[in-house]
């Protein structure tokens, strides 16, 4: 099958001060064995929020639903779930397109179990299906984003030693090359998420917490933070923890974060 582009391989922002303080404490709250930073960006006049992760350190998990069954849905369910079990986030994003019923739209795999199978449907409606779509792999201590159709031609390849997955569309950057669907004259604005991957493996969440276009947020990703790889997320809907906003809106479905310790006393 071929692509449009290669195979696989501050304006200062004022933030209030609750919001600066709730930065610093989860900064200061995370021991010295996690790496994981939020960190803030200015790009064309679009605040970026963008958390740093290597997973050489780091605790990155997806979440969707606890163990009775009940969607965790939001940042606070999900952290009132992890607070009793000695936890909490350090950041934390939407993990990808869900349906009407909150479950993923394609491949979804949580702690090794495979929860919503492979979606290789195309040119059906929605971001999701533009193409090409892929899928965020993170197995032990590494993270990949991979084409949909790669995927389905070699399951066992890509999937045997993934601890987490999600799907989603389109692929945003691929070998540091921008998806040629993205026009650089486009006026289509959202806020969107993403989850991107530099050449020393590291894995950034990003949201554009201002309306973007597809062709700007990649570029973005590219030339500002440096990755190679990235797989757009969502669009309006989509949050990031810690903001002022994480827990303003509706529940959304499956959830990509970092967990940290909480300090005994």
């Amino acid at each position: 099958m071929s692509f449009p582009f290669r195979q696989i391989a501050n304006a200062a922002v004022s933030f209030l001060p609750a919001m600066t303080t709730a930065l610093a404490l989860c900064t200061a709250a995370a021991p010295t064995a996690d790496a994981a930073e939020l960190r803030q960006y200015r790009y064309e006049q679009v605040s970026i929020s963008a958390c740093h992760i290597d997973l050489q350190q780091d605790a990155l998990r997806m979440y969707w639903k606890d163990p009775a069954g009940n969607l965790f849905g939001t940042f606070a369910n999900l952290r009132a779930w992890l607070r009793p079990q000695g936890k909490d986030l350090l950041c934390a994003t939407n993990a990808g397109i869900y349906d009407k019923d909150h479950r993923p739209l394609g491949l979804y795999i949580e702690n090794g179990v495979t929860l919503r199978k492979l979606n290789t449907r195309q040119n059906a409606y929605g971001n999701f299906y533009l193409q090409p779509n892929g899928v965020f792999i993170v197995e032990e201590k590494q993270a990949r984003i991979v084409d949909t159709a790669s995927v389905d031609s070699d399951r066992p390849r890509w999937l045997s030693t993934a601890l987490y997955a999600t799907q989603s569309g389109p692929i945003m950057l691929r070998n540091g090359e921008i998806n040629a669907a993205f026009d650089p004259a486009s006026i289509n604005l959202f806020v969107r998420n993403a989850v991107c991957i530099d050449p020393s493996q590291k894995i950034v969440l990003a949201m554009a917490r201002n309306p973007i276009t597809f062709h700007d947020f990649a570029r973005f990703l590219r030339d500002k933070l440096h990755c190679v790889d990235a797989l757009y997320l969502d669009g309006n809907v989509s949050r990031i923890y810690p903001s002022l906003e994480a827990d303003i809106g509706p529940a959304f479905g499956a959830i990509i974060g970092v967990e940290k310790a909480i300090p005994q006393k």
